[in-house]
């Protein structure tokens, strides 16, 4: 099997799970500071920033399995299925969130598109 392409190069994904892991925690803490203020102006934007919240403690997950699988090609299907229901999670969010999204998920957006690419977005990967 050859390794071309950014795709296959683990140093990606290590720095990628780094930076995942470094722009979790400020931003978990800031998306719980903004609970308050956002349940004053929206019904369930406070609720949603705390689930953004909860989503940011998931990366934080997702950064550790990225670590972890770098250098096993044949684990990046775990970390695939990781970045998917991160995914999924973010675009969930943006309803609760209101004018909040703007805010709390671009960091995560961003950091977890980068993510799938440094698995492989959509792989198929055959063994010998």
């Amino acid at each position: 099997m050859t390794k071309k392409g950014i795709s296959k190069t683990p140093l990606f994904l290590r720095v990628i799970s780094i930076l995942m892991l470094l722009a979790a925690l400020p931003m978990l803490l800031w998306c719980l500071n903004l609970i308050d203020n956002a349940a004053l102006d929206h019904t369930y934007a406070g609720a949603g920033c705390f689930a953004a919240g909860i989503a940011y403690i998931f990366s934080m997950v997702t950064a550790i399995a990225g670590l972890a699988f770098a250098g096993r090609l044949h684990r990046h299907c775990w970390c695939q299925m990781l970045g998917y229901i991160q995914l999924a999670a973010v675009v969930l969010l943006i309803v609760p969130l209101y004018s909040y999204a703007a805010l709390a998920l671009p960091p995560l957006f961003i950091v977890t598109v980068l993510y799938l690419f440094g698995v492989g977005w959509r792989e198929k990967r055959d063994y010998e």
